[in-house]
């Protein structure tokens, strides 16, 4: 069985190829891809040390430093998708005392089965302690794929550590790899789970590109706030039953053009970017908070009664309208005003109640500025209004 001339060149340049396609994603902006990227080129490398023209030994160094630079970056990119602690200085640390002790275990020793017990203890430290930090953190299924993934290759090690090192030996000469039956094991073993976590760690880098572009398709960029899109988006998940236990908000800053032109349209974005954290700041956190352009926003709250959001609309609109804007360059006050009406069970769509809003709206615009306007429904009055206290 020559298993270095059946694995030699088909491993190594399988995984260089992944690695090259992370990279390229990588440099499309996607920092994840970036360490998948380096993490299979490290490790083809690895693969590649038994043939280099060089002694035994200094193989084994290379093709052990590899290996943990590898896997570093597969903690790293397994730590950067799920947004985890990097705890770089301590991997880092870990990893040079690894590799400390293989110098001593290649150098010292020159034992084999020492060196490859050290390494797999390692290299599975490496990955197991970052799947430690994300594993509840997976949400979707190609998370959860990712994860298992990694499970399963951290299993790998360690169960070929135990049968390798625990139950049948091994030669303890470094010139017996190449031909080991722990080198067959672990070519065949690694050359398929080097496939089942490229293809996982790529349907991620993939789900995750896809909700970035999707986040800023329906963020504004301005304030972060959802945009029109992303607002319709998130109403059409509700179910009908929560839109008409709910209320909807359309708050317009008074006057803004006065802002811009006196002020500058940069002080003019300050005043909108404020608005929209004292909007997150104030309402609850299953809030839906858009900006649909301009100056006007719109709130959708779950589970509101209708007079309890007009009161809230009323605090907000009082503390807006004592913010201090002389850090932005604006000398004087700003007010805005709200107008609120409740989704009913016959209208087909949420833009109907928001129809109603805007309607209360301007008819707090034509009232003086500066206050809140009902809409109930078909019980709409001009003159049901929160006016400002004197």
């Amino acid at each position: 069985m020559d298993t270095f001339s059946n694995f030699a060149f088909l491993l190594p340049t399988t995984m260089t190829l992944f690695g090259l396609v992370f990279l390229v994603i990588g440099g499309l902006s996607e920092s994840t891809a970036s360490a998948w990227g380096v993490a299979f080129i490290f490790g083809a490398a690895s693969f590649v040390a038994p043939v280099l023209p060089m002694p035994v030994m200094l193989q084994s160094l290379f093709g052990n430093a590899t290996i943990l630079v590898s896997f570093f970056y597969y903690g790293e990119a397994l730590l950067r998708h799920f947004g985890a602690p990097r705890l770089i200085a301590v991997r880092l640390i870990f990893s040079l005392l690894a590799y400390a002790s293989l110098i001593v275990a290649i150098v010292g020793a020159q034992s084999r089965s020492l060196e490859l017990a050290t390494s797999d203890v390692a290299v599975a430290l490496l990955l197991g302690g970052p799947l430690a930090l994300v594993i509840w953190r997976a949400r979707s299924l190609m998370d959860r794929v990712l994860v298992g993934v990694a499970a399963i290759a951290v299993i790998d090690i360690l169960v070929r550590l135990f049968i390798f090192n625990g139950l049948n030996g091994m030669s303890t000469e470094l010139a017996d790899f190449a031909g080991s039956s722990y080198t067959y094991y672990a070519q065949v073993n690694v050359g398929v789970l080097s496939v089942a976590f490229a293809m996982a760690g790529l349907g991620s880098v993939t789900v995750a590109t896809l909700e970035t572009y999707r986040h800023a398709a329906e963020r504004d960029p301005l304030t972060g706030l959802l945009n029109r899109r992303g607002f319709d988006s998130a109403v059409a998940s509700l179910s009908m039953a929560q839109r008409v236990a709910g209320i909807v908000m359309t708050c317009d800053i008074d006057n803004f053009k006065q802002v811009n032109d006196s002020s500058g349209h940069a002080s003019g974005d300050a005043v909108l970017a404020g608005l929209a954290a004292l909007l997150l700041s104030r309402l609850p956190s299953t809030a839906l908070v858009a900006r649909f352009g301009g100056e006007e926003f719109v709130v959708f709250l779950l589970d509101m009664p209708l007079a309890s959001g007009a009161a809230l609309g009323q605090s907000i609109r009082a503390d807006f309208s004592a913010s201090d804007w002389r850090s932005v360059g604006v000398q004087r006050q700003i007010t805005m005003s709200l107008g609120v009406a409740a989704p009913v069970m016959s209208e087909n769509s949420m833009h109907e109640a928001l129809a109603r809003a805007d309607r209360a709206l301007y008819a707090a615009k034509s009232a003086g500025r500066n206050q809140v306007v009902i809409d109930a429904g078909d019980s709409y009055v001009p003159g049901l209004r929160i006016a400002p206290a004197a």
